[in-house]
């Protein structure tokens, strides 16, 4: 549990950073700035979530055979529910322009390295 809350918590890290970087670059580009979407809101929704995901890949998935397959899916269902909550409730007109791509990005780099970094560890015998 340990090991996961660190890789969730490091995951989340970089995907914050990620996330505002692509906040960012898409505000230079749209000019297009919201006030719920602050270096700190998307750094902490970022490190709550993987590690969650952690959690959860490390508790349920790791030990079924297809565990990246069910981390996709559960991953991909909870980021097109973020997207369509946005859709359905915008805090600002055009706020999906800003808050999809951030979510998508986010997504990706947790499919991508929480499965990766909570691969069981193999114990070498002697």
């Amino acid at each position: 549990m340990k090991r996961s809350l660190k890789v969730g918590c490091f995951v989340g890290i970089l995907a914050g950073v990620a996330g505002i970087v692509t906040a960012y670059l898409i505000g230079m580009f749209t000019a297009l700035w919201f006030d719920q979407l602050t270096w700190i809101s998307i750094g902490i929704a970022s490190i709550v979530t993987n590690m969650a995901g952690a959690l959860i890949y490390s508790g349920w998935f790791q030990s079924a055979k297809r565990s990246r397959i069910y981390y996709i899916v559960l991953v991909s269902g909870v980021t097109l529910l973020m997207t369509v909550n946005d859709i359905v409730n915008p805090p600002s007109i055009d706020f999906g322009i800003v808050a999809h791509p951030v979510h998508i990005v986010v997504a990706l780099i947790s499919i991508w390295l929480i499965p990766k970094w909570l691969k069981p560890i193999k114990t070498v015998r002697t």
